[in-house]
């Protein structure tokens, strides 16, 4: 530990000294038990098998979810949640822009949602899924009796009673990891779990049902363009030059395709731009910012390939298990390292480039014709699965 993380954590271990733990979830069975993931969507998707895993082991339990309320949308309809409460937390995340020290110790000390969460009379255990020492002030500062977090990542661990090493491992099985220092031993694939309902699946179907071509089998392409880190981002005009060629190659093999662009406003120029680089003939929509979050993941369900850079889409594909191409470059270095936290088992495959700048991130990237290439043969593999499958 560095001089800096042990003057961090130093502070953390006295305070938690002033709380010691009050429960032991190896005795007695939890009444509740606090979820805290206020980060990035991804990072949320990750960690919700966690959620079956505790049900599991604590049927009777009240399992919450401490959550950004950006964040509400993919846990909403869990049925292993029984309650979303939103914290708004200021550390890890990309959607709270002050994430200054200072603005960390006022959220702890005077944020109406802490001092909501503190009313309640505190929770028999907790879980910082993340593992930080704001994570477990914030534990403290709740009233939660037995606190669980990660060792040597962020911190905080010495305010804990039990805790996982930090490892360069999947993440959602590191989250279940944790779940696993509390007894739960049927656990489930470490891959996101969404939950629609019927109304969500039958827009997404009427979506897509505008795009197709009759009497022609048609290829649903789901494509995100934007990023989290704008220098994860594939440019938008190489994006535009793959889909153009995906398209072709498509319509020569006699197939039709829909190709629809999903994200956030944020993401709306981007896909502009990506449209009017792929040119007028190439059957592609944008629907970035137009249509609900969840409405987004059910399109992603009937979509036979989804392509996308390292961002919430691979995440909430792999929870449908569809065939993806995750296009890995930019600031991202070292795609296995990558692979092995943020990846999957196939139909998931990424696809970077074939050596590195250094310094140069924008040149970082692999060809537009190594992407289609990856793209095509998902889309192969794919039917040929349809094929067996009615057979």
């Amino acid at each position: 530990m560095g001089w800096k993380s042990l003057l961090i954590e130093t502070p953390v271990w006295l305070m938690g000294r002033f709380y010691p733990p009050r429960f032991d979830p190896s005795r007695d069975t939890p009444r509740e038990i606090l979820v805290l993931r206020p980060n990035d969507f991804g990072e949320l998707l990750t960690t919700t098998p966690l959620f079956e895993a505790l049900r599991k082991r604590f049927p009777t339990t009240r399992l919450i979810a401490g959550v950004g309320s950006w964040g509400r949308p993919i846990l909403e309809n869990n049925p292993f949640v029984d309650e979303i409460v939103e914290i708004d937390a200021p550390w890890n995340n990309k959607l709270v822009e002050d994430r200054s020290h200072g603005n960390v110790l006022r959220f702890l000390w005077k944020s109406p949602q802490v001092i909501a969460l503190r009313a309640r009379g505190g929770f028999d255990v907790g879980i910082d899924v993340l593992g930080s020492y704001m994570g477990a002030l914030l534990m403290m500062r709740t009233g939660v009796r037995y606190r669980i977090g990660v060792r040597g990542y962020r911190g905080g661990w010495s305010g804990c009673q039990a805790f996982i090493e930090f490892a360069a491992r999947q993440c959602g099985r590191a989250a279940l990891a944790q779940g696993e220092l509390i007894g739960a031993t049927a656990l489930p694939e470490a891959r996101p779990q969404l939950f629609l309902t019927d109304d969500e699946r039958a827009t997404a179907s009427q979506i897509w049902s505008a795009g197709n071509v009759p009497g022609r089998r048609t290829v649903r392409l789901i494509v995100g363009v934007g990023a989290g880190v704008a220098t994860k981002a594939w440019d938008a005009r190489q994006v535009g030059a793959a889909l153009a060629r995906i398209a072709q190659t498509l319509e020569q093999a006699g197939d039709a395709c829909d190709i629809v662009i999903v994200g956030s406003k944020a993401d709306q120029a981007r896909a502009v731009e990506a449209i009017a680089a792929a040119g007028s003939g190439v059957p592609v929509r944008s629907l970035a910012g137009e249509v609900p979050m969840r409405v987004m993941f059910a399109l992603a369900e009937e979509a036979n390939v989804v392509l996308t850079n390292s961002t919430m889409l691979m995440h909430v594909a792999a929870a449908f298990r569809r065939p993806t191409v995750a296009v890995i470059g930019g600031s991202i270095t070292r795609p296995d390292r990558h692979d092995a936290i943020w990846g999957y088992p196939p139909p998931y495959r990424s696809v970077s480039p074939e050596q590195y700048v250094a310094g140069e991130p924008a040149r970082n990237w692999p060809s537009v014709e190594r992407v289609v290439q990856a793209v095509l043969e998902a889309v192969a593999t794919q039917q040929r699965a349809q094929v067996d499958a009615a057979a």
